[in-house]
């Protein structure tokens, strides 16, 4: 179970010790927990949007970066570390390299990979955040189902639009002939698992 704290807000967010993974949520203090097998699958994507986007110079992608959306929510109640995000070029007028939070950038694609601790968080508390604030696409990992929901909420607001499996191909709109071949990433996150040994 996560460590909660509430009510807060986000000067509260700000004091949170360096080093741990504190989120605002619903005016709540959480601190949450990445285990190896997601820290190893964040790394696998944005390596793979990374080398994507090499040479494109369309956006970024970073990980672990925060946001608050003042202008769109309770500026006191919602503060959020995406596991990893994309921004385009036309919402990089607002990146500020040496602030703590983002507060004048929303990313138009969003990954979460799921955990005990972060389960409700990214399945219900965060498609509502993501949603207000107008993330164009979420994408929910779940490594032990070995699956990925899409959420487009342009297309469907409530639930996601399609659900991946680890033999499948992940597409995006957002990012023109980038695929994520979902078996490879399978194949780069065996190391690790109990009873695996790595290839020869």
């Amino acid at each position: 179970m996560p460590t909660t704290l509430g009510p807060s807000t986000v000067k509260d967010w700000l004091a949170t010790p360096e080093g741990k993974h504190w989120e605002l949520i619903h005016g709540n203090l959480i601190m949450t927990e990445e285990t190896g097998g997601n820290s190893g699958l964040a790394g696998e994507i944005e390596w793979r949007i990374r080398s994507y986007l090499d040479g494109r110079s369309s956006g970024i992608v970073r990980h672990n970066v925060a946001f608050s959306f003042p202008e769109i929510l309770d500026a006191d109640r919602e503060g959020v570390v995406p596991d990893l995000c994309y921004i385009p070029n036309d919402q990089l007028d607002g990146w500020d390299n040496e602030a703590n939070v983002q507060e004048e950038v929303i990313p138009v694609l969003v990954v979460e990979i799921l955990s005990p601790s972060t389960e409700k968080i990214d399945l219900v508390d965060k498609v509502e955040i993501y949603r207000a604030v107008g993330i164009r696409e979420y994408w929910i990992f779940d490594r032990q189902a070995e699956t990925v929901r899409i959420y487009r909420f342009q297309e469907d607001p409530e639930k996601p639009v399609a659900v991946k499996r680890f033999d499948d191909t992940l597409r995006t709109p957002l990012l023109p002939e980038f695929s994520l071949e979902l078996p490879r990433v399978r194949q780069a996150l065996a190391i690790g698992r109990k009873g695996s040994r790595p290839s020869r």
